[in-house]
């Protein structure tokens, strides 16, 4: 698995959790704990996301020249 796709795997689970947290907020008074956890959830969404573009936007790893051994 490529870090690229453990990063996208990692969006999505947040993704998943996120939504099901939201579809279990009550109408009225949601419970500090709730909020705090969509808090967490969020931050650690954006940061992936922010790896994900990170890793997308990074230039790929310099390669050995020809004849080089690498050790």
């Amino acid at each position: 698995m490529t870090a690229e796709s453990s990063i996208a795997a990692r969006i999505a689970e947040l993704e998943e959790r996120l939504a099901d947290l939201k579809a279990r907020l009550p109408a009225h008074t949601i419970p500090p704990g709730m909020i705090a956890e969509m808090d967490e959830l969020e931050d650690a969404l954006l940061e992936a996301q922010g790896q994900l573009e990170e890793e997308r936007t990074s230039p790929p790893p310099a390669e050995p020249p020809e004849g080089t051994s690498v050790d």
